[in-house]
């Protein structure tokens, strides 16, 4: 793809938020005086090795380990985890960011810690026995209940309220604003819930659920397969669904789990937002439970379990190939030694994101799986205090309704107290059809205009934004989540990219096609256990 073509800075930011992108760009920034800067990445280097311009360096002295976990996001942490709990030590992790945990990593200031990405984690069920030995593990299940159900700290529990929508210069309670219903909004939203009751007590021939987590325990039926062949926007007006409220709020779910729109979102991906987590038609889905860094928490949990030193950042992956004398030869780069290093393991789980296969291994070695991928921007905005607002208080997930953003959510929440310094991390998933074109749109904007988005967004909810804020960092994720188009779900080329081959095994939430930290836990622990059968056997 040659360079974005966009003739001015207006019209990149019109690409990433619509139409109100103009307003926001051309804000005066006078009256706001804060601090800031692009999260620290290493987005240069590895673009520097796609295109062919880095610099090798020396060689250095291999590396010989049983296992190499390449990827120290969480799917990579949770294979470590999982492997070093089953007894084995020789493992190493080598990731190329500066910080693991991928998008679920987090951040820390004199005020709290704060997310980066993925900031909740929905309570899991009893049938996911191995999840909870994770949250078990962490101390957050404390006890079980007679009907064998994880019992969770409350401390943990998302506090109330959880969410509020600010409309029409107010706020209220809830992702939807009530205000704005009429009589036939109501009744077709009532039907859209009456549609996903069903998805959500169907059994298919198989006996399985239709929607569950994780993905590969769903259903195969052909009645729910067919789902994936039309996208939400053509489920909706295949169902006479077009109240504006009820696309909005399948718009908000669409964005919130994939990083896109309806009219690009798979609708057995769609409908699975909505049904996979409620236990019965008609029950409440589950609770979340989160911390002020988000999942960043599960993330020092895991590698505290793993072992700092045995986490190796900084370090580019180049290469995979079998190994002469068996087993594989990983070829790496140390970016701050400036030196190239191979590891030789007996075993490789392989945690990295799937687009990167064709540049890792020889041609025809590992399936080939493509799926598109989304951006987003996340802004952490440092308040010394609190700005008014109009309307519901305070909650754990503010959301602006029409907004292309995802509102912002409240580091310091779960204290209960709604005065003081906090921080604000605020989200933009960066939705157009063109993925491509969405990240170099992000890739081209410069700090202030990054920031300048979530601040011009939220000095119009809150008043007096300006006496309180301090400071504006910004993250872009070029790769931030998988993009479930129509055909995805069942496709045969996901289903063969899950598969080992030979003691190189893979683990990404991307191979569920859904970036969920569960998907992410399945397939880390997935991965893990086939190490441990392969070893058995060798």
């Amino acid at each position: 793809m040659g360079p974005l073509e966009l003739s001015t800075r207006r019209e990149v930011l019109r690409a990433l938020l619509g139409v109100s992108a103009a307003a926001a760009g051309c804000r005066r920034r006078p009256t706001f005086a804060y601090d800031g800067a692009f999260a620290a990445d290493r987005r240069e280097v590895g673009h520097a090795w796609r295109d062919g311009r880095l610099t090798a360096g020396p060689a250095a002295a291999d590396r010989s380990v049983q296992v190499l976990i390449l990827g120290a996001g969480a799917s990579g942490l949770v294979a470590g985890w999982r492997l070093r709990r089953e007894g084995i030590s020789n493992l190493e992790v080598v990731d190329l960011a500066d910080g693991p945990g991928g998008t679920a990593r987090g951040g820390r200031s004199s005020v709290s810690g704060y997310p980066w990405g993925a900031h909740y984690l929905p309570a899991p069920t009893k049938d996911n026995p191995r999840l909870i030995e994770l949250l078990t593990d962490m101390g957050v299940v404390v006890d079980q209940g007679g009907d064998g159900a994880p019992v969770f700290d409350e401390a943990v529990l998302c506090g109330s309220p959880r969410e509020r929508v600010f409309y029409k210069g107010r706020w209220y309670p809830g992702l939807m604003p009530d205000a704005a219903f009429g009589p036939e909004d109501r009744r077709q939203m009532a039907e859209f819930r009456r549609l996903v009751a069903t998805w959500v007590a169907f059994r298919g021939a198989d006996g399985r659920r239709a929607f569950t987590i994780p993905v590969a325990a769903c259903s195969e039926d052909p009645r729910a397969r067919r789902l994936d062949e039309l996208t939400m926007a053509e489920w909706l007006a295949g169902h006479d669904l077009t109240s504006p409220l009820v696309r909005a709020a399948v718009d908000y779910a669409c964005r919130d789990d994939f990083g896109a729109d309806p009219s690009t979102v798979s609708a057995w991906y769609g409908l699975h937002y909505f049904a996979a987590r409620t236990p019965a038609p008609g029950a409440d889905s589950a609770p979340f439970l989160t911390w002020p860094e988000g999942n960043g928490r599960i993330v020092d949990h895991l590698v505290d379990r793993i072992g700092a030193d045995r986490i190796r950042l900084g370090t580019l992956v180049t290469g995979v190939r079998p190994d002469d004398g068996g087993g594989w030869r990983v070829q790496t780069f140390d970016v701050d030694a400036g030196v190239r290093r191979a590891y030789r393991a007996k075993q490789v789980v392989c945690a990295l994101p799937s687009f990167l296969r064709s540049r890792l291994f020889p041609s025809g070695l590992v399936a080939d799986y493509r799926p598109t991928y989304g951006s987003w921007l996340v802004a952490n905005l440092h308040l010394d205090g609190r700005p008014a607002y109009d309307g519901f208080e305070t909650a754990w997930d503010n959301v602006i309704f029409g907004s292309r953003s995802l509102g912002y959510v409240v580091a310091t929440h779960q204290r209960g107290s709604a005065y003081g310094p906090t921080v604000w991390t605020w989200y933009l998933p960066l939705v157009g059809a063109d993925a491509g074109a969405q990240r170099q749109a992000l890739d081209s904007l410069t700090w202030s205009e990054a920031a300048d988005l979530a601040v011009a967004e939220l000095d119009r909810t809150h008043r007096g934004l300006a006496a309180h804020l301090t400071r504006v960092d910004v993250r872009r994720w070029g790769h931030a989540m998988v993009r479930p188009e129509p055909g995805l779900a069942f496709s045969g080329d996901r289903g063969r990219a899950a598969r080992s081959v030979d003691g190189l095994h893979f683990a990404h939430s991307d191979l569920s096609g859904v970036a969920l930290f569960e998907e992410a836990f399945h397939h880390g622990d997935r991965a893990a256990q086939a190490v441990l059968r392969a070893g058995k056997t060798t």
